[in-house]
């Protein structure tokens, strides 16, 4: 990793230094493992027990929090500071132009000079791979296809055809990009496969974890936003549309048509049925059973997923059931409630 002064540091995320500047700083680490050639950042209270034992040589913190036992930067965002440290000390992997002698390419597809393909690949038929792109082994591109500049997939990859990526895209191990939809019509106490005609397409900046897939649509399109970041292990089905800078973690699953708005927040396990609508800026908690279209800027947890102010007073009331159970039987009985009943 590169190195950098507390001085060097501050000036770089426009934070103001509070103690000695000559700190040289070699990379990132915890609060917890931190040792004095290193940064940490500190931006949560449920943490301060770890923050005044920190051996780091520097933490960034926020713009009205000190540090007795060392030198910090005072930053408007430490979180989203640490994470442009990490870039700053990060030796970025070289991806060396060129295609590798047992990658196969068809005749026809266009792969950029300053593209990098790994050994193994396959590009089919009119594919076309833009400027300084990355493939690593085994990547499987699909008739159609294409692959935008400055995007990286990571072994096992595989875009059906047809497939449309963006620029900018991160895609990690295994992930299935423009398999089929799940579709099938009844017939005769049987299931005819409904063929699959669609397309998915990736926007721009868009990372997709691993072994996560993204089903073609039946007709038309899936389409993933701009700037949405998938979890591994995300199944989102045949013509789901997810707009923009969403983040949506593992084991979720999305079913067909569902349509999801920009900047919605999606917790891990949630499942969400098909053909609803999903506002702005909605929120799951993990493991949120969503059945039903969610407003605008609505948050819900539980399952069936509820309001989470209902969903909190329900789980808070839950452990209760049984002593409230046990009294509502003592006060029939004292009623003859159960004599009347013929009980």
């Amino acid at each position: 990793m590169k190195s950098l002064t507390a001085r060097e540091l501050a000036e770089k995320l426009q934070g103001r230094l509070v103690g000695e500047g000559g700190i040289e700083l070699r990379g990132p680490a915890t609060l917890e493992e931190a040792q004095a050639d290193a940064v940490a950042f500190y931006a949560n209270p449920n943490y301060a027990t770890a923050y005044a034992a920190t051996k780091a040589g520097v933490v960034l913190v926020g713009r009205d929090v000190t540090r007795d036992n060392g030198a910090c930067i005072q930053c408007e965002n430490p979180y989203a500071s640490f994470v442009t440290a990490i870039e700053f000390f990060r030796t970025r992997p070289v991806h060396t132009a060129g295609i590798h002698p047992q990658a196969v390419i068809a005749p026809d597809a266009v792969v950029d000079a300053t593209a990098c393909i790994g050994p193994f690949c396959v590009i089919e038929s009119n594919a076309r791979v833009g400027r300084n792109a990355a493939l690593h082994a085994n990547v499987f591109i699909g008739a159609g296809s294409t692959v935008g500049d400055d995007c990286v997939l990571y072994p096992g990859v595989v875009l059906r055809e047809d497939t449309q990526v963006g620029h900018r895209v991160i895609i990690h191990s295994n992930a299935v990009i423009g398999a089929d939809g799940f579709g099938f019509a009844a017939q005769d106490g049987q299931y005819k496969k409904i063929p699959q005609v669609g397309i998915v397409i990736i926007e721009d900046d868009v990372e997709i974890g691993a072994n996560t897939t993204i089903d073609r649509a039946t007709l038309g399109q899936t389409r993933i936003g701009a700037g949405t970041k998938i979890d591994n292990l995300v199944q989102v089905g045949h013509n789901v549309t997810i707009g923009k800078h969403c983040v949506i973690v593992a084991q979720t699953g999305i079913a067909g048509s569902t349509s999801i708005g920009d900047e919605c927040r999606i917790g891990g396990q949630v499942g969400i049925v098909g053909h609803l609508k999903i506002g702005n800026r909605a929120a799951f908690g993990a493991q949120s059973g969503v059945a039903a279209d969610v407003a605008e800027g609505e948050i819900q947890s539980g399952s069936p997923a509820r309001p989470h102010s209902v969903w909190k007073r329900v789980e808070v009331a839950l452990p209760r059931l049984p002593d409230l159970l046990r009294r509502v039987r003592a006060i029939e009985e004292k009623l003859g409630i159960n004599k009347v009943n013929g009980k």
